[in-house]
């Protein structure tokens, strides 16, 4: 026997060993041996639509040391979904990076070096498989340029940060530079937007939201709040609860 087939050999017997350690069992299980790709696929990436075209996949109470390699997965999944699907079928495919300052940052850190591969790999080839990104932060001057640099369309909000404004005019073509003086004074809702997506540089303003479409968060008003005494201790446990069941409250009009 040669010494690449004692070495399978071996490693294939060292994984029997491991099946039948009942301290792995939870490894081996069903569950994690059955083909459940298909499964998975059609729930992440809505396949078929039936009316609810979006997934939104909420990290905030994953474990910090395992978000990178979820991040990594998710982008490695979306982006092979494109490159191996059948061409006459295929749909295109969008993947939104809320907080993107934390999964693709500027610099080499290891922290988040596998989400940002498998993000970048999506900025450079994506759009040949119909597969396509988009970035946001609050904090763009800590996203990495290289990244940057291959999206095609950006929309600058309001920005007051002196090295956020210098990150973007550097990211824009020159005949767009000057509509970036404006970016202290925008109001709310109000935008510049430039590249592939406007056919000119512009300052634009986004429609308003139906009220049951709107985010369920808001500036607090603490003039009004700080006047009004809670209802205490029920109010604690109210509060508590949910933090535990990680649930947000129902709306106002529910």
């Amino acid at each position: 026997m040669c010494r690449a087939d004692r070495s399978r050999a071996e490693a294939a017997e060292r994984l029997e060993a491991l099946q039948a350690d009942q301290r792995f069992a939870f490894m081996f299980s069903g569950i994690f041996v059955s083909d459940n790709m298909t499964a998975v696929l059609s729930k992440v990436l809505r396949i078929p639509v039936e009316g609810k075209p979006l997934t939104i996949v909420d990290l905030s109470g994953t474990p910090s040391e395992i978000v990178d390699a979820v991040v990594s997965l998710l982008a490695r999944m979306i982006f092979d979904f494109g490159l191996w699907c059948v061409r006459r079928k295929a749909m295109p495919l969008l993947l939104v990076c809320e907080e993107a300052h934390r999964y693709v940052p500027r610099g080499n850190s290891l922290k988040w070096g596998a989400a940002k591969k498998s993000i970048a790999r999506i900025a450079r080839e994506g759009r040949k498989y119909g597969v396509s990104l988009c970035l946001v932060s609050q904090r763009p001057s800590e996203l990495d340029p290289d990244i940057v640099s291959q999206c095609n369309t950006m929309f600058a909000l309001r920005m007051s940060n002196e090295a956020d404004q210098v990150f973007v005019r550097g990211a824009l073509p020159d005949y767009a530079r000057a509509l970036l003086d404006s970016l202290p004074s925008l109001r709310t809702q109000e935008a510049i937007a430039v590249g592939e997506g406007v056919m000119v540089p512009m300052r634009l303003r986004f429609d308003n939201l139906d009220d049951d479409h709107r985010p369920d968060s808001a500036t607090a008003s603490f003039s009004t709040a700080w006047k009004v005494d809670e209802e205490g201790r029920a109010f604690l446990d109210d509060t508590i609860d949910l933090w535990r069941r990680q649930r947000q409250p129902p709306a106002a009009s529910e």
